[in-house]
């Protein structure tokens, strides 16, 4: 039999030490209870606080595209309630030129189709200006001041131009934009004689040319049902302009129903990297205090009080 030689010196180190690990374990699992969580910090568990930070860092973005979605989703919808009530203005600017179409209509009843008709042009300029928080939604890039400026009879279109890089993009996800934005010249048109060449199109233009011959001396008839024509081409244009904004809302509604799944998918890998099992702590912190004190116990036996006090 070998017979190892056990001194004071050493017996004391084992006991301080198996006290320091019971009641170091015995910290960590209150410390998870108190906070909830297994990984308190990256030594805890060197993989798991990877996984951790990835899947936070997934959850973040997913919540930055949320909001994008949401905002786009808002502006969306007020450029196509604008869309709406234009095409409101042509229906009733339609009635109003087939009433101007009666040759039995006195000057004294053109002009007051003339100036409802001048009022369906305000309109128009109103729902151009749309202002969503502090951004004009029909001005393309230029979205600090109207797109619609009135001098005169001059409807004069200062936004970015259609033909122009005029588009707002949105990130709805990872590395996908979508862009968000109307400009007001494809939209509405414009009806501007003081440029060179005269910049006249659109559905500004249709309303300025009824108008304008309603306040002739001798108003033409046929002029004035010849622009019927041209408002049912507004109006197919502004019906277009609708099925492109609801196209977009749709796309936003069915990305944002994807990332809701990713972000309940990447919420349950964060939960079973991070969350502790509540009972299972709680069972564990009773049996490593009754080992805590079964260790203190049994080590107030296996040494002398004077080795004790030098502990």
């Amino acid at each position: 039999m070998v017979y190892t030689r056990i001194t004071d010196r050493l017996l004391n180190d084992n006991i301080i030490d198996n006290l320091l690990v019971n009641r170091s374990r015995f910290n960590e699992l209150n410390e998870q209870l108190a906070s909830g969580k297994t990984v308190n910090k990256p030594s805890d568990d060197t993989v798991a606080s990877m996984n951790i930070m990835f899947n936070k860092k997934v959850l973040g973005s997913i919540e930055t595209f949320k909001t994008n979605i949401d905002y786009a989703t808002a502006e969306l919808n007020i450029a196509d309630q604008s869309v709406l009530n234009a095409v409101d203005v042509v229906h009733r600017a339609k009635e109003l030129t087939v009433q101007a179409s009666n040759t039995t209509l006195g000057s004294r009843q053109m002009k007051d189709i003339a100036n409802e008709m001048d009022q369906l042009v305000n309109r128009i300029v109103d729902l151009g200006n749309t202002r969503y928080n502090s951004k004009f939604l029909f001005g393309g890039k230029i979205t600090d001041r109207e797109p619609y400026d009135i001098d005169g009879e001059n409807l004069i279109y200062k936004g970015t131009k259609y033909d122009g890089n005029f588009e707002r993009n949105v990130e709805i996800s990872q590395n996908v934009t979508m862009p968000i934005n109307m400009v007001a010249d494809r939209v509405f048109g414009q009806y501007d004689l003081s440029s060179d060449p005269p910049l006249q199109h659109g559905l500004l233009n249709t309303l300025k040319t009824i108008s304008k011959e309603l306040r002739s001396d001798t108003p033409f008839q046929d002029n004035i049902r010849e622009q019927l024509d041209e408002l049912d081409g507004d109006s197919e244009n502004l019906l277009n302009v609708q099925a492109e904004l609801g196209g977009r809302l749709t796309r936003l509604e069915l990305t944002k129903n994807k990332l809701i799944d990713d972000e309940l998918t990447y919420t349950k890998f964060l939960s079973a990297s991070e969350d502790i099992d509540l009972a299972k702590v709680i069972s564990e912190i009773k049996f490593q205090e009754t080992a805590l004190q079964a260790s203190i116990s049994a080590s107030a036996r296996a040494i002398q009080p004077s080795l004790l006090g030098k502990i």
